[in-house]
């Protein structure tokens, strides 16, 4: 796998992880959740590297627990990225 450092220590959760929640068991999950920010924040995702030294922000999604609240996962819809790293 490639990525930014530190990637290999990451929980990798499997699909029949996400039929349910892990904090609560709950099974209603409500999936693909666009994570949204105000105007004075700018931009929130993750950044990718464009043509000319120019960085992209690539939207957040995320599965979130209609029980508890708790978030599953986040995840993109364009993975192919090249990911900025610092």
């Amino acid at each position: 796998m490639t990525g930014c450092p530190g990637y290999d220590r990451l929980t990798v959760i499997t699909m029949e992880d996400l039929g349910k929640c892990p904090r609560c068991g709950g099974q209603n999950i409500a999936q693909g959740v666009r994570v949204n920010q105000t105007a004075e924040a700018g931009n929130i995702g993750l950044a990718y590297k464009m043509k000319f030294l120019l960085i992209g922000t690539e939207t957040l999604y995320a599965d979130v627990c209609t029980v508890c609240g708790t978030i599953i996962r986040f995840f993109v819809k364009k993975p192919d990225r090249e990911w900025y790293c610092k």
